[in-house]
C-alpha cells in the first residue's frame, strides 16, 4: 500500500506547491495528524502535515488529531465537495475545530490543472484537451444520474422489488394508525 501512496503524495505536494495561497495555509496544520479509515477496503492511511507538505503512510506511529472514517466513494466525493466532510456518510472523531479548518482549506484549494497541462502540451493543445475532459466529466455525471434513475424505475415498475412513493406513504399511514390504536389500547388497559 505504501508504494501506492508515494506517487499520490508526490502529486498532492506538487499540486499544493502550484497554489501558493493554499501552500502558505498548510503552515497552520504543521505537525497535525489525520487518520483516514477506508471502511470498504479495511485500510488506514495516516496524513501528517509537516514543513508545508503532506506525508502519507500506513504507519500509525503518530497520535491522530482527527479520525475520518468512510467508504472510499465518500472520501473521493470529499475532494470534490468539502462540505460533505460533515455529512452522514463520513464519521469524524477528534478535534472538530481542526476538521472545520481542514474543510475551509479544501474549499479554498484551487489547483489550475489546465495551466499545468499547458506546460506539458502547450497552450494550443491544453484548451481542447481540458475542454474534452470537462465534457467527458459532465457526460459521466449525467450518465450516472440517468443510470440511477433507470435502475430505480426498473426496480419499482418492472420487477416491483421496490415500492413507489404512494406505496411508501400508504404504509407509513397504516403504521401511524396502528401506533395510534396501540396507544388507545394501552390507555384502556391502564384504566382497567
Amino acid at each position: 500500500m505504501s508504494s501506492l501512496l508515494k506517487p499520490i503524495q508526490l502529486a498532492i505536494n506538487a499540486a499544493l506547491a502550484q497554489d501558493q495561497e493554499s501552500h502558505a495555509k498548510l503552515e497552520q496544520f504543521d505537525r497535525r495528524c489525520i487518520t483516514v479509515i477506508i471502511n470498504d477496503f479495511n485500510k488506514t492511511i495516516t496524513i501528517l502535515f509537516k514543513d508545508s507538505q503532506i506525508d502519507l503512510s500506513t504507519d500509525s506511529e503518530h497520535t491522530a488529531d482527527l479520525t475520518i472514517s468512510a467508504k472510499a466513494l465518500s472520501l473521493v466525493k470529499l475532494g470534490q465537495d468539502p462540505e460533505s466532510l460533515f455529512s452522514a456518510d463520513i464519521d469524524i472523531n477528534g478535534d472538530v475545530q481542526f476538521a472545520k479548518q481542514l474543510r475551509d482549506f479544501l474549499e479554498g484549494f484551487d489547483f489550475d490543472w489546465e495551466a499545468q497541462l499547458a506546460k506539458v502540451t502547450g497552450d494550443t493543445l491544453a484548451y481542447p484537451i481540458a475542454h474534452g475532459i470537462r465534457k467527458a466529466g459532465s457526460w459521466l455525471k449525467a450518465s450516472h444520474q440517468s443510470l440511477q434513475y433507470n435502475i430505480a424505475d426498473y426496480l419499482k415498475e418492472e420487477t416491483q422489488l421496490l415500492p413507489d412513493k404512494s406505496q411508501i406513504n400508504e404504509y407509513m399511514t397504516e403504521v401511524d394508525v396502528i401506533r395510534a390504536d396501540l396507544d388507545r389500547l394501552e390507555a384502556r388497559i391502564n384504566r382497567l
